[in-house]
Parts: C-alpha cells; sequence; structure tokens
C-alpha cells in the first residue's frame, strides 16, 4: 500500500516534485505554488505532511528559498513502473502467463515506452536473428489491430493456450508466424484461430554473454 493511496494532493505536489527535477529546475515552494495555482499556505502543509512521511527534503525554516528534493523512497514513487507479466515463447510455443512477477522502471530512456505497455520475458532462440535472445525483456504495446507484414508481435492460439513471439504475414485467411531462426520452421494456422495480443516496442537484454554464432567457412 503506497503512502499517498488517500492523498491525491499530496501525491500530485509528490509528482510536480518530480517533474521539475526532471526539466533541472529549482523546486521550491514559490515555483510549486506557481505550477499548482494553489495558496503557498497549502503547498507548505502539503510539503510538511510528505516530508514527515519521507518522501522529500524540506527545510520549513526557511521556506520561500528552502530548495526541495525527491528523498530515495519518493523517486520510487514517482517513477513510472512497467510489469513484467511473465514468459513469452521465441521458440516453440509456451503456456501464456498472465500473473505480474515484478515491476521495471527507468525504461523511458532507452525504449518509447507508454502507459498500459508490459514487459515479458523471453524463453527460447527462434527471434535471436533481430537480437532477442534467451532471458531477455521485450516490451509489448497492447494492441488487437491488425500488424503490418513483417511486424514482430505477440499472439495467442486460443485453441492451444499458447503465446508466442514471432513475425506476422497474413494472405487471406491465413496467417504465418516466422521466426529469427532459420532451425525453426514457420507456424501457420488459421486466421480467425490467431489473437493479436500485442506488438513488439522494443527489446531490453539481460546482460548475459551471448553465444557467438559460427562464421561461414571462407
Amino acid at each position: 500500500m503506497s503512502p499517498l493511496d488517500h492523498a491525491p494532493r499530496q501525491r500530485e505536489i509528490l509528482e510536480k516534485v518530480a517533474a521539475l527535477e526532471a526539466a533541472h529546475q529549482p523546486v521550491t515552494t514559490q515555483s510549486l505554488t506557481h505550477a499548482l495555482l494553489l495558496p503557498r499556505q497549502n503547498v507548505r502543509q502539503y510539503l510538511l505532511a510528505l516530508r514527515d512521511k519521507g518522501l522529500v527534503h524540506y527545510e520549513a525554516s526557511d521556506r520561500q528559498r528552502a530548495v526541495i528534493t525527491l528523498t530515495e523512497e519518493g523517486r520510487k514513487l514517482t517513477e513510472r513502473s512497467y510489469p513484467v507479466l511473465g514468459t513469452v515463447a521465441a521458440g516453440h510455443p509456451i503456456l501464456a502467463e498472465g500473473e505480474i512477477q515484478r515491476y521495471v522502471t527507468r525504461l523511458e530512456d532507452v525504449l518509447d515506452l507508454k502507459p498500459g505497455d508490459f514487459l515479458l520475458t523471453v524463453s527460447g532462440d527462434s527471434m535471436i536473428g533481430a537480437g532477442i535472445f534467451d532471458g531477455d525483456l521485450v516490451a509489448i504495446r497492447p494492441s488487437q489491430a491488425e500488424p503490418l507484414k513483417g511486424e514482430i508481435v505477440l499472439v495467442l492460439l486460443p485453441d492451444a493456450s499458447t503465446a508466442t513471439l514471432k513475425r506476422w504475414n497474413r494472405l487471406n485467411g491465413v496467417v504465418s508466424l516466422h521466426s529469427e531462426n532459420p532451425a525453426y520452421a514457420p507456424i501457420v494456422v488459421r486466421a480467425t484461430s490467431v489473437e493479436i495480443q500485442g506488438c513488439l516496442v522494443g527489446h531490453v537484454g539481460t546482460g548475459r554473454a551471448r553465444k557467438s554464432m559460427p562464421l561461414p567457412p571462407a
């Protein structure tokens, strides 16, 4: 339970502090008053409450000039987080998991993520040609719209209750799901039996050493 679950105004103040910090602007009582169009005394009261909860550094003795900063706990509360919803197959289809395993933050610096996006852990080696390796995290943007040809998508095969990550191709009423590894044959199914879960936004390597592919003979 968050310490701000029942304090929406305090959360608003905290998020504004985070936004001003991110913009490299000094955060003072005066700047918050102007940004939020609130009475200065109200802002001070909210800041004192946030300080008492350990979410901001705020010295009330020098109220007008004191620079307000987030504590580590305050920073955690204002970071946007994305759920890791289990494992997705990059190989043979495996059971689709829907339970949140953990949350990951600070991904906006490397991926164009939006609220509602989620992450999955890759299992298998069928997408290594696209640079997606076993154990990597893939970011998925939920969508049920028809993907573009060649787009990497997350699809659910309802008849088998399985999910997989593949390149999409559709010809009339038939869908073929292609790997990025010649060891895997395409999965060919009727379009009516495939449920599109979302499209790949990007992926993050786990930092594990990659096994190099052998070079072809000269």
